[in-house]
């Protein structure tokens, strides 16, 4: 059974995933004034999607693989944000609001994964190829 970390670890990283989409959302008509639109489509259905997917793999299947990739792209995550406060463009108004609270609740989120009941769940779970 998973443990309490791990299930409110997937549940905030799982609204951070919400907010990037309402971000996405919020954001098309810049991003596809930037780059077109077939650009930003693919950009946030690649990102969403990979996202989507390494959290089910780490929650769900107990990846240690997709765990540390969801660290990277949580890391670069962070780094970004860092870069748009210490440039002083953090966006004004709801998109710079959402845009701390979706970096705030995958950091969060990540965190939770590396609990002490997280982590002995992670290494007591085998997978089903090795059993």
């Amino acid at each position: 059974m998973r443990p309490n970390s791990v299930k409110l670890g997937e549940q905030l990283y799982a609204g951070s995933i919400l907010l990037t989409i309402a971000l996405a959302i919020i954001g098309w008509d810049e991003a596809v004034a930037t780059g077109g639109v077939v650009l930003a489509a693919v950009v946030n259905v690649v990102v969403i999607g990979i996202t989507v997917l390494l959290l089910y793999l780490t929650t769900r299947r107990a990846s240690r693989v997709a765990l540390w990739l969801l660290v990277v792209l949580t890391a670069i995550n962070i780094a970004g944000f860092l870069f748009q406060v210490a440039g002083g463009v953090v966006a004004p108004g709801l998109f710079g609001v959402l845009t701390t609270a979706q970096t705030l609740l995958g950091i969060v989120g990540i965190v939770l994964l590396f609990r002490p009941g997280a982590r002995a769940w992670f290494a007591a779970t085998v997978p089903e190829e090795f059993a």
